[in-house]
C-alpha cells in the first residue's frame, strides 16, 4: 500500500492510498492522555476525510492506541461516525494489531447498525488484501 499522509496531529496520522481507496489511522502513543471528547473530535475529523475521499476501506492501526474509552463512547461512535462511513461508501473496516497480539473475538464483527464488514489482523498485507477484495 503506497500511502500519502493527509493529516497529522498530536494523536494520529491519517493516511490515504489513492490506488486502493483505503484510508487509515495510525494512532500514536500520545492517545494515553486523550480524553473521550478528544477521541470524539479525532473520529469526527477522520470521518470528514473518509467522506471527502469516498473511501471503500478503512485500516486502523491500534498498536499504539492507549486511550481507555468511557461509558457510552462506543455507542456514540456507532451512531455518529459509523453511519457516516457507511454513507460515504465504506465496505470494509480493518483493525491492525501488533504481530503477536491476541485479537479479541469482538474485533472481528461489525457493531449492530454498521453497514460494513469488520475484521482484525496482525499482518498489514493480509489486512490490505481483505480490504481490497471484491465481494
Amino acid at each position: 500500500m503506497k500511502t500519502a499522509q493527509i493529516h497529522e496531529d498530536t494523536f494520529l496520522k491519517i493516511l490515504w492510498d489513492e490506488k486502493t481507496w483505503v484510508i487509515g489511522i495510525d494512532w500514536k502513543e500520545a492517545t494515553a492522555s486523550m480524553t473521550d471528547e478528544g477521541f470524539k473530535k479525532e473520529l469526527t475529523l477522520f470521518a470528514g476525510h473518509v467522506e471527502q475521499k469516498r473511501a471503500r476501506g478503512i485500516l486502523v492501526e491500534v498498536s499504539n492506541f492507549r486511550h481507555k474509552m468511557g461509558p457510552g463512547v462506543q455507542e456514540w461512535r456507532v451512531k455518529n461516525i459509523s453511519s457516516r462511513y457507511s454513507a460515504a461508501g465504506v465496505r470494509r473496516f480493518a483493525f491492525l494489531f501488533p504481530k503477536d497480539a491476541a485479537i479479541p473475538a469482538m474485533m472481528n464483527q461489525s457493531a449492530p447498525g454498521e453497514g460494513f464488514l469488520t475484521r482484525a489482523f496482525n499482518d498489514r498485507d493480509q489486512a490490505i488484501s481483505w480490504l481490497t477484495a471484491t465481494d
